[in-house]
């Protein structure tokens, strides 16, 4: 019986077989026509680009997998973040990294400037909205700051601890989750509350496989939208909990008029992406390789620091064996024994006494560990670079830096800040003061200024003042959220670079004081009563430009100038 004839071309010629594992090869690999075009009979036309050729050593095995960006995260988020967790939990470059970004986004805390968009708003008068900011600001505290954590639906931590928690999950995690609950209380003063949510919790229904419109626990309207979350009660792993763990809630996105309930906080790498991955995914082999590198060398020199000293012996095994058998042991007894007895003193030192054919050796074998602090370095150069840090914000070495590296280095880290901050305040800080928002106007605690005109829509009747909030919420949550400072590292260069830039007018006392933590409003408002507490007490302030008189003379607009530089900004006549 004759074989079953191969595969064979369009000239009736039989395939190779080689041929045969390439195109089954990019099969697997998602690749149809495009990627390596065939050439007429056994060969491949080069492509353009090498990462696109299978000719190359290194490429020709290399086929990975066109996936989308939910069918590449979704399979290995949790097994992924599992990861990340133990390796945060254990190895302190990994926890250090989590909180110097926790510290950089959040730190202390944020606080609110607000910053109503008055044209929308139909407010004219720059002093009515300046009043109106600050009511808001001022409502704001009353709900952030209450020492009774009213805020929080746990009641643990005071607003700005909640923003630290859910900044930590987003960091680590790469999302975060929280619902706005509302818990009335006797003599409270809001109602609305922020519940942290567990994104390990947010999950299909009894465990169904991702649909068109459910995946990851987040469910979709046709455009992708979400429109609602499925949670978990309880955590897989909560084992006093394990009844609820397999029981759901779903929870809407947002009420029928738009108010948030669900806060999903992660903002989107690819196109399609329903939830994220942990930004750690790609450092964790990383992570765990310098962990035990540092784990090795640390357990080598430790045990080497045990052998102090060695006991050899230049006698053959045999002799030693002979030499222990009971026989000669009594006589080595009575020997020990004697010695110890009547030791041999000479000058006052004790000369110590072995058995026959026994030294001492001290251990003197160096542990080779200078390429450590170079293997080291590499390493977290590289996660650093990942994570938005600088080297020597994740290391806390700075014994190789000087001024302008260091300056260098912070305005790199600073616009990664910057960039982390906006995304956190956009997508979990916005949410939360949107609901505190509605509420206040709901109870009347915020009422625009007078001679605001809002009309309803289409030229409809006047609104209120939730009607108008509802209309345009985002020109009332427009706001800047102040973080923490951005620090110096030269005070006396920066704070005269400071001034230099305020005044050329390229920036503002605002934007200065903001960057380092503070509110110029508040900054204004505190100079003023120390300056009037100064002059009751008949004191005075030394000013910057007595300040800088007192180092390098005076300032070429000061009092004290001469010259064309002077008051008049004009030499006078014959002189």
């Amino acid at each position: 019986m004759s074989e079953a004839p191969g595969l064979l071309d369009k000239n009736g010629r039989p395939i190779p077989s080689a041929e045969i594992d390439v195109i089954r090869a990019q099969a697997i690999g998602g690749f149809g026509s495009i990627g390596v075009v065939p050439m007429g009979g056994s060969g491949y036309i080069n492509q353009a680009y090498h990462a696109g050729g299978i000719d190359s050593q290194d490429t020709a095995n290399w086929w990975p997998t066109r996936s989308s960006a939910d069918g590449t995260i979704l399979p290995a988020k949790d097994l992924t973040l599992a990861r990340v967790r133990d390796v945060i939990r254990n190895d302190p470059i990994a926890s250090a990294a989590v909180d110097r970004l926790v510290d950089l986004v959040v730190g202390p805390g944020l606080r609110l400037s607000a910053k109503p968009d008055g044209l929308a708003l139909g407010i004219k008068d720059p002093k009515a909205l300046r009043d109106f900011a600050r009511s808001i600001q001022s409502e704001w505290r009353l709900f952030a700051e209450d020492p009774r954590y009213l805020c929080d639906a746990q009641r643990r931590v005071s607003m700005n601890g909640l923003f630290r928690l859910l900044a930590r999950t987003w960091i680590v995690a790469g999302e975060t989750t929280a619902v706005m609950s509302w818990r009335d209380a006797p003599g409270q003063r809001y109602s609305t509350c922020v519940l942290p949510v567990d994104p390990d919790r947010l999950s299909n229904p009894n465990g169904v496989y991702e649909q068109l419109t459910l995946r990851g626990g987040v469910e979709m309207d046709l455009f992708g939208a979400p429109i609602a979350y499925h949670v978990r009660n309880a955590h897989i792993g909560d084992w006093w909990a394990s009844e609820l763990a397999w029981t759901w809630t779903r929870v809407p996105r947002e009420t029928s008029w738009g108010r948030p309930v669900f806060i999903h906080g992660f903002e989107p790498d690819r196109e399609g992406q329903t939830r994220a991955i942990s930004p750690f995914a790609s450092l964790i082999q990383r992570l765990r390789m310098i962990g035990k590198h540092a784990d090795s060398e640390l357990a080598s020199a430790a045990v080497n620091a045990l052998f102090t000293a060695f006991v050899e012996t230049d006698l053959p095994t045999s002799e030693v064996q002979q030499r222990m058998a009971p026989s000669v042991s009594d006589y080595a007894d009575k020997m020990v024994c004697y010695y110890s007895q009547n030791p041999a003193i000479v000058g006052g030192q004790r000369i110590p006494v072995m058995l026959p054919g026994t030294k001492v050796t001290m251990n003197s074998t160096p542990r080779q560990t200078a390429s450590f602090d170079g293997f080291q370095t590499a390493f977290l150069r590289s996660i650093a670079a990942a994570l938005g840090i600088s080297y020597e914000q994740l290391s806390m070495d700075w014994s190789k830096t000087n001024y302008s590296s260091a300056r260098a280095a912070l305005n790199e880290v600073w616009r990664a800040v910057k960039r982390m901050s906006a995304v956190f305040v956009e997508q979990v800080v916005t949410p939360i003061y949107y609901a505190f928002l509605e509420e206040a106007f709901d109870k009347g605690y915020l009422k625009l200024p007078k001679g605001a005109k809002l009309v309803g829509h289409n030229g409809g009747p006047p609104l209120d003042d939730l009607e108008a909030f509802l209309a345009m919420p985002g020109a009332f949550t427009r706001a800047r959220w102040i973080g923490p400072g951005r620090g110096y590292v030269d005070p006396v260069k920066e704070a005269e670079g400071a001034t230099l830039r305020m005044e050329g007018m390229f920036s503002t006392l605002e934007k200065e004081c903001a960057e380092q933590g503070d509110d110029y409003e508040d900054t204004l408002d505190q100079i003023a009563n120390e300056e009037a507490d100064l002059k009751e007490r008949g004191l005075t302030r030394m000013s910057l430009v007595a300040a800088v008189q007192s180092t390098k003379g005076p300032k070429p607009d000061s009092e004290e100038a001469e010259g064309p530089a002077g008051p008049g900004g004009i030499a006078e006549p014959n002189k």
